[in-house]
């Protein structure tokens, strides 16, 4: 009996809560979204400008998402519609093969080879799960879609005026 009061008043620390401490712990977390897809979906900051997403799939009890949403700007759009097909071809081959040197899933969105946005993604299964991973993880993540994002500022930037001159800080993307 005394044992069935001892575990019935001790809560069991879920994976939600486990990952949600450790993200406030680290001054990540922004906001908790509601999504009949997940059993939890976590908007985290990282770096402390970038938008991020961890994610519990509703059907992998076992796994968690940690994922880099990005919309191409149009600036950027514009310039990857004026080059010609083949060279739109090369470079969506190119960031292709260069983000798989990451080791992590990456799905990009490019009709006519004019890339739209892209998404860049890393599993960690629950029997692997700890802090140290979790946020190994989100900065593995993070190089993953800065490099992607420097490339294709190399690949398509627009020249603008220096800050100074514009007065406000230009975006590479959205």
């Amino acid at each position: 009996m005394k044992i069935e009061k001892e575990l019935s008043s001790t809560r069991m620390v879920t994976m939600k809560d486990k990952i949600k401490q450790w993200l406030i712990e680290e001054e990540l977390f922004k906001e908790e979204i509601q999504d009949d897809s997940a059993n939890f979906r976590f908007i985290i900051m990282f770096p402390k400008d970038h938008f991020m997403e961890v994610i519990q799939p509703s059907k992998k009890k076992d796994m968690i998402i940690v994922a880099s949403p990005t919309v191409i700007s149009p600036e950027h759009i514009e310039a990857m519609g004026k080059s010609n097909s083949q060279n739109r071809a090369e470079f969506i081959w190119g960031l292709k093969f260069f983000l798989n040197n990451f080791l992590i899933d990456f799905e990009l969105t490019h009709p006519d080879n004019i890339l739209q946005k892209f998404a860049i993604t890393d599993v960690i299964f629950d029997d692997r799960l700890s802090k140290d991973r979790l946020m190994a993880t989100i900065r593995k993540v993070w190089k993953a879609n800065l490099q992607a994002v420097w490339i294709i500022q190399k690949e398509f930037g627009v020249v603008k005026p220096q800050k100074e001159e514009l007065g406000t800080e230009s975006v590479m993307y959205m």
